[in-house]
């Protein structure tokens, strides 16, 4: 199985250069480890399943603005999973690309 920072770049790569957001669910291989994997990506914002041993987390990550973890960070708890052989498979479920939002009347 390729390692999770491998699987992060290879998504972007495949994702137009004008990406949003994207939502991702990660699939831990091991799922005695979920409550490892949750505390160590938990500035992700993920959540899980009904139980801890789900075996997935989904969390969003957002490029210039809106809701979720920005780029650097996603890499970065990516890459600490890797570090602690947590195993996994990192899944795009749904990408929203060329995203212009409308002027709002702010906060009320």
């Amino acid at each position: 199985m390729s390692t999770l920072i491998n699987q992060w770049e290879a998504l972007l790569a495949d994702e137009p250069a004008d990406w949003e957001n994207l939502f991702l669910e990660l699939r831990i291989a091991d799922t005695d480890r979920m409550e490892e994997a949750g505390l160590a990506i938990c500035t992700l914002n993920p959540w899980h399943g009904e139980s801890w041993r789900s075996g997935w987390f989904r969390f969003r990550v957002a490029r210039t603005f809106g809701y979720g973890a920005d780029d650097a960070l996603t890499r970065n708890m990516l890459a600490k999973l890797d570090g602690r052989a947590i195993a996994g498979e990192l899944v795009l479920l749904r990408s929203i690309d060329h995203f212009m939002p409308v002027h709002t009347q702010g906060t009320v």
